[in-house]
């Protein structure tokens, strides 16, 4: 059956159901409401009053005369009905409901109006058919009423917080982690004139203790940014435009800008970012001025990822240095290293660690009784470089 929209399935239901309801909605304006603080938590505390309640009583008797008073009559648009909604949705907010809950009342009241109406149909001993194109009519109103709703209830919450914490509140919903409302999204990032782009990159900033205020007119003024939470961070959508004012970044202030991902993984973005900041101040990352650019050091990145792991593959690849003495263990570290990684010849080897050919060939005769078989086996190798390559890095945080 071709798609039609809903006000038109509502004019295909004859008018002696709306007529037989129409005496009916008062009484089921009560049970809807009865309906919704019994299922929802948050509608009962609202709601306790007799004075609350009345007023949500009031406003869904007025909500099912409209519909209803679409029944059998053509083309009779649904536009007032949906400006009804969005108000409501902007009443929700101010009473104090989660958005959550204002669209399950929503749902709950669809249920009991259905059943309702179904009872009435089947003393009118209306045709199956009928009373399907009455379910079908109220499935329909669900997803737009419930879109109206949010739309209503997403403007209300945008107007109530100012500018900075509109852009704080959408930079915390796009790095959350979980997922979100794309309608709650949208709603922010029209409120603070940023377009959400298809791609975005996260930023994390750390202050030192004794660091002024982050400056302002370093960050473009439409961008989703939180300097206030426990890791202060931004998202933008080209970061060499977005960032250049980062140059200016008094003493004190560093920024980690992470990797370009698509929009909806942003929370990954954000977390490798506070993993190569988190690196940085432990010394195993090293960036040029006050930016680093995580782009530049994703095979660190990738090293240190799990240093769990990492401790793991290195009690079992190094087990054999594991008995030396400091300056050994370094020494054959440092030869062992430079070893798998060129495969090259004493002579080579000395170059690179500015040693005497002998000492080298002592060390590689040292390291064959020690590790055997294991330095012919490139998976093993490979073991081995990981771990003294990590274990190099790691040294910067000792």
């Amino acid at each position: 059956m071709s798609w039609q929209p809903v006000g038109a399935l509502w004019a295909r239901l004859p008018r002696e159901l709306g007529d037989a309801v129409r005496p009916r909605i008062p009484a089921i304006a009560r049970h809807c409401v009865e309906g919704v603080v019994s299922e929802i938590a948050e509608c009962a505390e609202v709601f306790s009053d007799d004075e609350a309640r009345a007023a949500a009583v009031e406003l869904t008797r007025r909500s099912i005369e409209r519909a209803i008073d679409r029944v059998g009559v053509p083309e009779l648009l649904q536009n007032d009905l949906l400006v009804d909604f969005r108000a409501q949705g902007r009443l929700a907010f101010q009473q104090g409901l989660s958005r959550e809950a204002a669209q399950a009342a929503f749902r709950v009241s669809s249920r009991v109006l259905w059943r309702s109406i179904a009872a009435i149909g089947r003393r009118l001993q209306l045709p199956g058919d009928v009373l399907y194109g009455a379910a079908e009519c109220l499935f329909g109103d669900v997803v737009e009423v419930t879109m109206a709703l949010t739309d209503g209830y997403n403007a209300a919450q945008a107007e109530a917080t100012g500018p900075a914490e509109q852009r704080a509140r959408l930079f915390r919903l796009l790095t959350g982690g979980a997922g979100y409302s794309q309608a709650d999204a949208g709603a922010l990032a029209v409120a603070i004139g940023w377009r959400i782009p298809d791609r975005i990159t996260a930023v994390v900033f750390t202050a030192a203790p004794d660091a002024p205020s982050f400056p302002p007119g370093l960050l473009p003024s439409a961008v989703p940014v939180d300097l206030v939470s426990g890791t202060p961070g931004a998202l933008v959508a080209c970061p060499e435009a977005d960032l250049s004012g980062l140059r200016e970044l008094p003493s004190g202030w560093s920024a980690t800008v992470g990797v370009s991902v698509p929009t909806a993984q942003a929370a990954e973005s954000f977390r490798i970012a506070r993993r190569a900041s988190e690196l940085a101040q432990r010394g195993m990352i090293t960036a040029v001025g006050p930016v680093l650019w995580c782009e530049e050091h994703i095979t660190t990145l990738l090293l240190l990822a799990d240093e769990f792991l990492l401790d793991r593959l290195a009690g079992e690849a190094l087990e054999p240095l594991s008995g030396l003495a400091p300056r050994q263990h370094d020494e054959l570290a440092a030869t062992l290293l430079t070893q798998v990684q060129t495969r090259g010849s004493a002579p080579e080897i000395a170059r690179r660690l500015a040693v005497h050919p002998q000492t080298v060939r002592a060390r590689l005769r040292r390291l064959t009784e020690l590790f055997g078989e294991r330095l012919d086996d490139p998976d093993q190798r490979l073991r081995i470089e990981l771990a003294l390559r990590a274990e190099r890095l790691r040294l910067a945080d000792a």
